[in-house]
This record gives structure tokens, C-alpha cells and sequence, in this order.
């Protein structure tokens, strides 16, 4: 759940590869810290000492196009860009014409000594590009920018091709931020081709899937009109009628020059949620003490990571009482506190149209929790981050609702079910929970037939999410 950062492996690696080469790095974009930002890296293959110029104009291109489009361009604050500028001997894109393809887009046989191997003909198919020297690649990011989240490689050729994967890979065509589009859809956030491209490439994915009764299909809520989402069959070919699509011909996971439909959106979002925490900094800050006074004192989120337009939602809780005030700031008066300890949180979630959090149902909650100690010698803050993931399934369901977390902190964790009128009519009494992920099976065999609320109390903040008994 925490920013996925590479460097400890890749630093280890880079001591081992004593030749590993250093190159230069080109920041394209910069909104802040590596550490708690995005970071997206472009590398060139077969890009020559005196091309790099070109290969920086298709990065910055890249670059802007994507932050143009939905919904990386509501997500831009949270990303940085680099260009690392390798150098290989030779110009181009490797290319062998085996493929049985090959003569729909040329043959020209091409081997130059770039430096990533990449290579059209990827596993028989022509406009497959990939990058096959993985070593030279880990070696390139620990040498040069380990802290990366999502690299590109760019072959520097001017024919179509591309391929996801753990590097989005493609050339630089005409076409080639459409591609570099398609394909991070694929390796950031695991999305599928929406067109056929054979059996193999089905597996159950966010917009991928056997299931296809709407009241379970995991895009459910985007069914309602006008949002164009259906449970549409794959064509044509092999098992393609046992597998479902959100769409026919309407996505950029389909078809170039489409904007990503809203399975897709939502499935990026959720992949960018899962990796930042949107509290950059706050006020007070660790252990903090404050001489007794009657001066108010003021609590602050006093940097955030913002969508554009900003929708992000703040809730504070004071021990037990919730202020829904969506404000940066809270204030308590010091006289008014009893001795003793109290428990400050401040909660973020991003509440945007682009997500439906209760129909795949995954909650992305930054926090900050203060706690408080008033005594004669005035009051002392303490202050802990957390970072909370959690997913209740399957909605709607008869005896079982499915619980797992992702907590970046240890956290204690407690839950109720309460009826719509507000009655509690089950409790699962508090666990101490470590940090990392775990799964628990909820019994509800009980409970009426009806709507609940889950009540999921993280150090005692308590956050809502509906679900359905039947």
C-alpha cells in the first residue's frame, strides 16, 4: 500500500554490477519529494550519443500527453517525471521479420546494437516490442534513479509496436503517447486488452471477467446509464464468448484515440491511491509539548496531495465525536480538557466522481492521529501516520462479509454492524493489528435480511460503508 520503491534490491544489485552505467537524468516533471510522490521514468533504447535530443522531445510528449487525458491529468500533482538519457552504440529497434505477421507492417531485417535489446516480434507477434535484457535494465534504475514507481522504455523507432508488463515498452511512432497510454493502463495499473488477442491473456482482472450476472459483476454500479458500461463478450475467437468486457469499441484498453471508460479510470485511480499518501505534512509534528495556557491550539494538515479539481474530504474525530467539517484545521481549547489522555484523528479520503468505492469497495484512508496528555504541567502531543486500505466483500451477501486490510502502521481495529435506524446488532471486539496485510472472515448468518452499515473502528476513528445482507 505504501509507495512501492525498488531501491534496496536495485542499490544491492548496483554494488554487484561494478560496470553499471551512469547516466544522465532529465527531470520533466517535478511536483515534490520522490519519497512521496509518483515517480514515473523514461528510458531511450537505440538511441545514439548525438539522438538524445530526440529521445527527450518524444519523453516530454509523452510526458504531456498523459497528463492531459482523464485521469491522469486530475492526478498530476502526484507524479514526477524523469528521462534517463542512455546511450547505445547503435540507432534503432532490433527487428528479425520471424513473425508470421510481419508482412502487414514491413520486413526489413534490423539488428543494431542497442542497448536493451528491444526488439519487435515479441512472442511471434510483430508489433509485440519488448525489451528483453532485464539485467541491463535493473542495473540502468539502480545506477540512475532506483526510487522509480513505473518505468517506459522507448525504442527509437518510427514503426507501431508496444507491450506491457513490469516496463511499459513501445516505440517512438507517430502514435507512440497513444501507446505509451495503452500500455501503462497495463503495467501500472493491471488493466486488460479489451480487444482479443488470444486464450491466454484471460484472467479475472478489473475490467476482465467471467462473472456475469450485474448484481455481482465487479463493475456493477457503472451499469446505470449514461455511463456506457455493459457486460459485453469478448469476440472473436477460442473461449472469447466465456469472458466479459465493460465495453464494445469505446475504451483505450480497446481501441487508440478513445478515452479509457470508466472501469478503467476507476482501476487507475484506485492504483494511485494505493500508492501515495495524500498527507504530506502537518502541525504539531512528533512529540510536541505546550507550556498550560488558555491559548486555543490549532491542529493543521498543512500540506496535502491534491486531485484536480481538489476532492479530497478531511473528517476529524476527537475521542469519540466526529467534526464532518472538511476543514485543514482544528482547533482545541486547552482549558476545556479533562486530564488525562485524548485521541485527535484526522482522516483523508479522496471522495472523487471517478471511483465507486462501494462497488468494488476499496477504501484508501490517509491519517494522522494526535495523542493527547493533559496534566498540571500543561499538555504533550504525540503523533503517529497511517496509511489504511481496507475492502469489505462480497456486497450484497448472506453469511459471510469478507474483511481485508493493508495497514502501513500497526493499528488496533474493531467493527460493528449497525442497522440503518442505528441500532448496533453485532459486534467483533477490538484486535491488535500489525502493519501489512491480513484477511478476516465476518459471520452474519444472523442478522435480518436487510441494510447495514459497517462501522470499522482503525485506533478508534470510525469510517462507514453500506452493504446489503440477504
Amino acid at each position: 500500500m505504501t509507495m512501492k520503491k525498488n531501491y534496496v534490491l536495485l542499490l544491492l544489485l548496483c554494488v554487484w554490477q561494478i560496470n553499471a552505467q551512469v547516466f544522465d537524468v532529465a527531470t520533466i516533471q517535478n511536483n515534490g519529494d520522490p519519497d512521496k510522490h509518483i515517480n514515473l521514468v523514461i528510458m531511450g533504447d537505440g538511441y545514439t550519443a548525438t539522438q538524445q535530443d530526440d529521445f527527450l522531445n518524444t519523453a516530454n510528449s509523452i510526458s504531456n500527453y498523459l497528463f492531459s487525458i482523464s485521469p491522469w491529468a486530475q492526478y498530476k500533482n502526484y507524479f514526477n517525471v524523469y528521462a534517463i538519457k542512455v546511450i547505445a552504440n547503435e540507432s534503432g529497434v532490433k527487428h528479425a521479420n520471424t513473425s508470421s505477421d510481419c508482412s502487414s507492417y514491413f520486413t526489413e531485417v534490423s539488428n543494431p546494437t542497442n542497448y536493451f535489446g528491444t526488439r519487435f516480434d515479441g512472442f511471434g507477434i510483430h508489433r509485440l516490442t519488448i525489451a528483453p535484457n532485464t539485467t541491463r535494465i535493473t542495473n540502468v534504475l539502480a545506477a540512475n534513479f532506483p526510487n522509480y514507481d513505473q518505468v517506459f522504455i522507448v525504442g527509437n523507432s518510427p514503426q507501431y509496436g508496444g507491450s506491457g508488463g513490469a516496463y511499459a515498452v513501445f516505440t517512438a511512432n507517430t502514435a507512440s503517447s497513444e501507446i505509451a497510454a495503452h500500455e501503462m493502463g497495463h503495467s501500472f495499473a493491471g488493466l486488460a486488452d479489451e480487444y482479443y488477442a488470444g486464450d491466454q491473456y484471460f484472467a479475472e482482472k478489473i475490467n476482465m471477467t467471467q462473472e456475469s450476472d450485474e448484481t455481482l459483476i465487479k463493475w456493477k454500479n457503472w451499469l446505470e446509464a449514461p455511463n456506457s458500461v455493459g457486460i459485453v463478450p469478448y469476440c472473436c475467437g477460442g473461449n472469447s464468448d466465456l469472458w466479459f468486457k465493460p465495453n464494445s469499441g469505446s475504451c483505450k484498453m480497446e481501441q487508440l484515440n478513445l478515452p479509457y471508460c470508466s472501469v478503467c479510470k476507476e482501476g487507475i485511480v484506485e492504483k494511485i491511491h494505493s500508492l501515495v499518501n495524500t498527507i504530506l505534512s502537518f502541525t504539531p509534528a512528533n512529540a510536541t509539548a505546550i507550556e498550560a495556557s488558555q491559548t486555543p491550539i490549532d491542529f493543521q494538515l498543512t500540506e496535502l496531495l491534491r486531485p484536480i479539481p481538489n476532492t479530497l474530504h478531511i473528517k476529524w474525530q476527537f475521542d469519540t465525536t466526529i467534526s464532518d467539517t472538511n476543514s485543514e484545521t482544528f482547533q482545541l481549547n486547552p482549558t476545556a480538557l479533562t486530564d488525562g489522555l485524548h485521541i485527535l484523528t484526522a482522516s483523508v479520503v479522496d471522495e472523487t466522481p471517478l471511483i465507486r468505492v462501494d462497488n468494488h469497495a476499496t477504501v484508501h484512508i490517509s491519517t494522522v492521529t494526535w495523542s493527547i496528555n493533559k496534566s498540571n504541567l500543561g499538555v504533550q502531543t504525540n503523533t503517529t501516520t497511517n496509511k489504511i486500505a481496507y475492502t469489505l466483500y462480497p456486497n450484497p451477501t448472506s453469511e459471510v462479509l469478507h474483511l481485508a486490510f493493508d495497514l502501513e502502521q500497526p493499528a488496533t481495529v474493531a467493527i460493528d454492524i449497525v442497522s440503518l435506524d442505528g441500532k448496533i446488532v453485532q459486534q467483533f471486539a477490538e484486535k491488535k493489528m500489525v502493519s501489512g496485510k491480513f484477511e478476516e472472515n465476518l459471520a452474519i448468518e444472523n442478522i435480518a435480511v436487510g441494510s447495514y452499515i459497517a462501522v470499522v473502528k482503525i485506533n478508534g476513528a470510525a469510517y462507514n460503508q453500506t452493504f446489503v445482507k440477504n
